[in-house]
């Protein structure tokens, strides 16, 4: 069996022509941790010289690459944000049609004595919160059919 590319010999080659000697397990145990730390000393011989000489000239700005500069925000805060805007969003269905029903009722007709503005929206806003969650209790009570 022909031994891989980076693996270490099974015999140590001598330098004065004598016959190869196996390799103790500390001995292969050794090459192998060489071979592994040697990336990590020297990055460069990782790299062909062509690839090193291309790295070292100055590199073009990519297209559009400075433009972000400016307001950047992780992940976190955008979810945030687009939490308080789809809030925003259901507070404007569920309060605009009620405000501007009892506004125009109070420029026409007026209010019955002690009720207010307020109270008028307030009133309004809980017919429309008790309204969406009858039409989903009916809706997920023929979702079973």
């Amino acid at each position: 069996m022909r031994p891989l590319l980076n693996e270490p010999t099974m015999y140590a080659h001598p330098t004065d022509g004598a016959a190869p000697r196996p390799l103790t397990d500390a001995e292969r145990a050794r090459t192998r941790l060489n071979r592994i730390v040697a990336p990590a000393q020297h990055p460069d011989s990782l790299t062909r010289p062509e690839t090193q000489a291309a790295s070292a000239a100055p590199r073009r700005p990519r297209h559009g690459a400075g433009k972000r500069e400016g307001f950047r925000l992780g992940w976190g805060s955008w979810l945030v944000i687009e939490i308080l805007v789809i809030a925003i969003a259901a507070a404007a269905f569920l309060a605009w049609p009620p405000t501007s029903a009892c506004r125009e009722q109070e420029a026409k007709l007026g209010f019955y004595a002690g009720d207010t503005l307020g109270k008028c929206i307030r009133r309004g806003i809980a017919a429309r919160i008790d309204d969406a969650d009858q039409r989903l209790k009916m809706l997920l009570r023929g979702s079973g059919r």
